[in-house]
């Protein structure tokens, strides 16, 4: 739903303009903020409504009141604030808002893959029968940060096909065959991954 083809004031700056746009990919990728409509201009009241999106569940829950102070400063200080509250946002898991998201793009059986659970397992989740183990939901948030980040670039296919591609950053091997079974986010292919699509977004 995130297509920015223009930006308004105080987002004329490009380094500021960047660090929104990433906040508002990440909010939207992780299930926090859902536009009702594409958003193509980058304004106050978009951004605004999800920065309280956020706050709702309890994420950056002093952003919506201390943005506007921020967006009257310097270029540099209001991105660097912003980039803030996008590290507020990316280190706070709701794996309940994700699991759908994710479900809906990748499919039950190769998400299930890709988090190390049983389909049957990742069903019972879904439907809030068994509640999403700790560990599955980390996996979970972090493939969302990956999608955010290269939403911006891919449309859904191509989403899916940059987890199958080989790609010589990872030494041959695809981010699906990295992505698989029981891994741990901080293992340093895991994090080659994240570094990989984040470099998509700029």
């Amino acid at each position: 739903m995130l297509r920015l083809r223009s930006t308004e004031p105080p987002f004329s700056d490009a380094a500021v303009a960047g660090q929104a746009a990433r906040l508002l990919a990440r909010a939207e990728a992780i299930g926090l903020w859902e536009p009702a409509a594409p958003v193509t201009t980058l304004d106050a009241a978009v951004f605004v409504q999800a920065l309280e999106a956020a706050a709702a569940h309890g994420i950056a829950t002093h952003a919506p009141l201390d943005w506007a102070v921020f967006s009257e400063k310097s270029p540099e200080d209001f991105a660097t604030w912003i980039r803030a509250q996008r590290d507020d946002i990316s280190s706070s898991p709701v794996p309940e808002l994700e699991l759908p998201l994710l479900e809906r793009l990748f499919g039950t059986d190769r998400l299930a893959a890709a988090v190390g659970v049983a389909g049957s397992s990742l069903r019972r989740y879904a439907s809030r029968e068994r509640s999403i183990p700790d560990d599955v939901g980390v996996r979970l948030h972090l493939l969302a940060l990956v999608v955010g980040d290269l939403a911006g670039s891919y449309n859904e296919r191509g989403i899916r096909r940059w987890f199958e591609r080989p790609r010589s950053g990872l030494g041959g091997r695809a981010p699906r065959d990295i992505l698989r079974d029981a891994w741990d986010p901080d293992d340093a292919d895991v994090v080659r991954v994240a570094e990989l699509a984040a470099e998509r977004a700029g």
